[in-house]
């Protein structure tokens, strides 16, 4: 799908918001594709993209003939509502499937944190994971299981390091 297309299908979502008197839109999965010349599956590709829980928002949906895509924008009370949020999030998450990249992004995008901090935690899980890489190499003819062990090992250091570097972020702005 291209970026336009995706913009496009997303900037009628946010209107849509901008519209509603709750906070959340259902909308039919084929009548969007049928509105932007696109298949279903496009719009599949916008909610994972655009709508996702890192992005503030719960998505819920139903396939078949009645299916819809009910988005609905998680409310916070606080900036620290939502350093909550993502501290929960990631307490139940597998680590090896954490996406720490969008979710600095995230934090830098809205200004939860600054350029410097988003900078300096990207180079510490970058350095993490290229540390874990080069030991792996060296054990690759060792024994599988071990390389296995360090391999879950960097994934879980780089998620207590993201829960930590968020939790600093919530006792930082409490303390203002």
């Amino acid at each position: 799908m291209n970026n336009n297309m995706t913009d496009i299908i997303e900037q009628y979502i946010k209107q849509l918001f901008l519209e509603a008197n709750e906070d959340y839109i259902t909308l039919k999965r084929s009548n969007v594709a049928e509105k932007f010349d696109c298949v279903p599956s496009q719009l599949n590709y916008v909610m994972k993209t655009r709508f996702s829980p890192e992005h503030g928002f719960i998505i819920e949906s139903k396939r078949g003939g009645g299916g819809f895509i009910r988005i609905t924008k998680i409310t916070m009370q606080t900036n620290v509502s939502y350093i909550d949020y993502l501290i929960e999030s990631l307490d139940s998450e597998e680590a090896s499937k954490i996406d720490y990249k969008k979710i600095l992004g995230i934090l830098k995008r809205d200004s939860y944190i600054s350029i410097f901090d988003y900078d300096m935690m990207m180079n510490s899980l970058d350095m993490i994971k290229r540390n874990t890489k080069d030991t792996l190499k060296l054990l690759e003819e060792v024994d599988i299981n071990l390389v296995l062990s360090v391999q879950e090992l960097m994934h879980n250091n780089i998620k207590d390091l993201l829960t930590k570097f968020l939790e600093n972020i919530k006792y930082n702005k409490e303390r203002k």
